[in-house]
């Protein structure tokens, strides 16, 4: 197995999961509604931006902070602005109370996202209620220094990590992803912000930033690295597109120092022919999400060696058809020689029951072979000849993909949609019975059909039990009411 199925495989492991953005949908469609209600009399979800490592697709599956934006009124600004004292504060204690209608564990803080809320599985949602200003900023409340209103471009960031991402093919993304899920495992004190922005500044002057799967044990390695040389007494950096400062009064360079030995070692067993010990150095720097092996290589082996099983059985079988069919065309060739020879016999042997005998013998032959012939058995080789010729396609066909899975940088997703490809192609294959296969013939064709069929489904998480909000006389029953009774981490 090569290094790139692991990261290729260790990346889809990293995203997250459908039931957690399900999760995340129900609250912030729940939010926003409640807002939309309070404060624009209106009755839907809309309104809402995401922005943060969620809003800018570098959100990891260990996922638990969302941070969203809410657009409010205009008048609303000029009734606090004009209000005396504390303006900013009394603006986000009147969302923060609209909120807590809904999600009753919820606080002001001072920052960009002035309103928290905390749920009960340890997410957290981060709520900036702000005014629309133009085209790209908005204001928001800053309770800094008595309070103000601020100007801010949420989206900015977001813009720009999008056309860098494409530049280097999605590297960004996956290098975050990456960065972040070693930040959860090593218990890391970094910012979600700064991975973001330390990865941005080092794919703009990594020589292979638009190389695939196959560089991403470099790409961690000289990433680890880059870390550590940065300024030991750096506390501050600019986020990408140099609007913002960020603050990060934690040193994280010592355990980026350990990450970058840990790399260069499993690149060692990796290139010295040891990938289960290349495996066990980047689980420790990433987890056990990191996978040891691959179920796609070992699958792709065993459906080749079944095919191959069955394709020796349906040769044999056919050998075995071809010369019952031999013999039987002998026999009756034979029998009809010798029902003429038994009735000459008739006449020319004295003993009656001699020649009697040998009629009767040809005949039944004759009448047997006859019988067997009409069973169209000929037609029964030819499609056991075709069912065989089509497995040895499909043996190749294997061969072929387990060979690019070895050797060629190939995404594991299109490996795998090939896999079931073929596999729908063996659904066609020639069903045989008792009556007209061995048995092991009928054997290999099961265990393949058990392997390549049986094996082959998958699983969706059931979200019968989900509770979406409703709308009830102007009041959302309380997410609190049933999620204790709802399994909600991932």
């Amino acid at each position: 197995m090569n290094i790139s199925t692991n990261f290729n495989v260790f990346c889809d492991r990293l995203q997250v999961s459908e039931k957690k953005k399900s999760i995340i949908t129900l609250r912030y469609n729940a939010i926003c509604k409640k807002l939309n209600n309070d404060f624009w009399d209106l009755n839907t979800d809309d309104g809402g931006i995401y922005v943060g490592s969620y809003g800018r697709g570098t959100a990891s599956g260990n996922i638990d902070t969302v941070e969203m934006i809410f657009e409010m009124p205009s008048q609303l600004l000029s009734k606090y602005t004009n209000a005396k004292g504390k303006a900013q504060f009394k603006f986000l204690e009147s969302v923060r109370k609209s909120i807590a209608a809904v999600y009753p564990n919820t606080t002001i803080e001072n920052g960009d996202f002035g309103i928290r809320v905390r749920f009960f599985d340890g997410m957290y949602f981060f709520i900036a209620p702000v005014f629309y200003k133009d085209n790209t900023h908005h204001l928001y409340a800053d309770l800094c220094k008595g309070g103000s209103w601020k100007e801010k471009n949420f989206r900015k960031e977001e813009e720009i990590i999008k056309i860098e991402d494409e530049e280097v093919y999605h590297n960004f993304t996956q290098l975050c992803k990456m960065a972040k899920a070693w930040k959860w495992h090593c218990e890391i004190p970094i910012e979600d912000a700064l991975i973001d922005t330390l990865v941005c500044n080092f794919l703009n002057s990594w020589s292979y930033k638009k190389e695939s799967y196959s560089y991403y044990d470099i790409m961690c390695k000289d990433f680890f690295e880059f870390l550590t040389n940065q300024r030991t007494f750096k506390k501050e950096w600019n986020h990408i597109g140099g609007f913002l400062v960020i603050p990060n009064a934690l040193n994280f360079r010592y355990k980026a120092i350990m990450a970058y030995h840990k790399a260069e070692s499993a690149i060692i067993f990796s290139r010295g022919n040891e990938p289960w010990l290349a495996a066990q150095k980047w689980k420790e720097i990433f987890g056990n999400d990191f996978p040891d092996t691959v179920a796609v290589n070992r699958q792709l082996k065993e459906l080749k060696n079944n095919v191959l099983q069955v394709n020796k059985a349906q040769k044999a079988w056919i050998k075995k058809l071809e010369r019952q069919r031999l013999i039987v065309i002998v026999a009756q060739i034979l029998s009809g020689v010798m029902i003429p020879g038994a009735l000459v016999a008739l006449e020319l042997f004295e003993n009656f029951n001699i020649g009697f005998m040998l009629f009767m013998l040809a005949t039944t032959v004759f009448i047997i072979t006859l019988a067997y012939r009409k069973t169209n058995h000929i037609t029964t080789i030819l499609r056991h000849k075709v069912s065989a010729s089509f497995t040895s396609t499909i043996q190749q066909q294997l061969q072929e993909l387990i060979r690019d899975f070895n050797d060629q940088d190939i995404d594991v997703a299109i490996i795998k949609d090939k896999k079931q490809k073929i596999i729908s192609k063996l659904r066609s294959l020639c069903i045989v019975t008792p009556t007209s296969s061995s048995k092991k013939y009928i054997e290999a064709i099961h265990r393949l059909r058990e392997k390549a069929f049986l094996r082959n489904y998958t699983t969706n998480a059931d979200v019968s039990g989900y509770f979406v909000p409703s709308w009830s006389t102007h009041q959302f029953q309380k997410e609190g009411y049933i999620q204790p009774i709802l399994n909600y981490q991932n």
